[in-house]
């Protein structure tokens, strides 16, 4: 990540959440993409529809811990990029901390899907929330 390229926010997850599998240098990849709704800060409007997308493992794993309505910590670097004669300007996530209406146990299995895979640190998004819970 870019000191002059660092976003971070914390949204609630509002419209569709897309995830598929794209070819990306000639590999398929997770793609995930959602909208969030960004709380207004003190002489700011609220900003809703925000685009947020992330690739690969990660793409993964918040598919698996998100749904509508979840609140998340972002940190994201901002990227513009055109299509169909279309520009979009969107955030690609780069870590993600689950904060509020999260799927756990499906988000569990999947980390350890990944893990099994060889595709996520054994300590990368430990399952806080259970580990607390069964302390």
């Amino acid at each position: 990540m870019t000191r002059n390229n660092s976003c971070q926010h914390v949204i609630d997850i509002t419209g569709n959440i897309l995830f598929e599998t794209i070819t990306l240098n000639g590999k398929p990849t997770a793609f995930l993409r959602l909208f969030g709704f960004v709380n207004p800060t003190a002489g700011a409007c609220q900003v809703n529809g925000v685009r947020f997308i992330a690739y690969g493992p990660l793409a993964e794993l918040i598919h698996a811990h998100v749904q509508r309505g979840s609140r998340l910590f972002i940190i994201s670097h901002v990227q513009q990029r055109e299509s169909n004669e279309r520009t979009f300007t969107e955030f690609v996530i780069e870590e993600c901390q689950f904060i509020r209406n999260i799927n756990w146990e499906a988000g569990s299995a999947k980390r350890n899907e990944l893990v099994a895979r060889g595709e996520l640190h054994p300590f990368a998004y430990r399952d806080l929330h259970t580990e607390q819970a069964g302390a």
